[in-house]
């Protein structure tokens, strides 16, 4: 039975040729990489650094995509427009946890796929 993931591999093995240690090699990038990132938003958050929020949401903004992470990307999309407003209505901060719990999943699904 195969689960269903929230993300797919298909784009990331197209953008390497289908070559499966590059793939892998990718994963683990992204797994070294982006936690740092994503887990600097709540601290960001509390200090009201809009800027700094907006630059790492446009700055992750690609990684989720070749992952096709449809439904984190849509939040990052969200904390990008909101972080470029300033929080102005005062609602980023919520999108903010849920990111946070999406990609916590995600972070054990890929892991999976490492360690497989």
């Amino acid at each position: 039975m195969k689960l269903n993931k929230p993300y797919t591999l298909d784009k990331l093995s197209q953008y390497v040729g289908g070559d499966e240690g590059e793939i892998q090699e990718m994963i683990s990038l992204f797994l070294e990489t982006i936690p740092i990132e994503i887990n600097q938003l709540p601290i960001l958050a509390e200090k009201h650094d809009w800027q700094s929020i907006y630059k790492i949401a446009h700055k992750i903004k690609p990684s989720f995509d070749v992952f096709a992470m449809d439904d984190i990307l849509i939040d990052i999309k969200n904390i990008e427009l909101l972080a470029r407003e300033n929080n102005k209505d005062g609602k980023l901060v919520s999108f903010i946890p849920k990111l946070m719990k999406k990609f916590g999943a995600v972070v054990v699904l890929l892991q999976a796929e490492l360690d497989e």
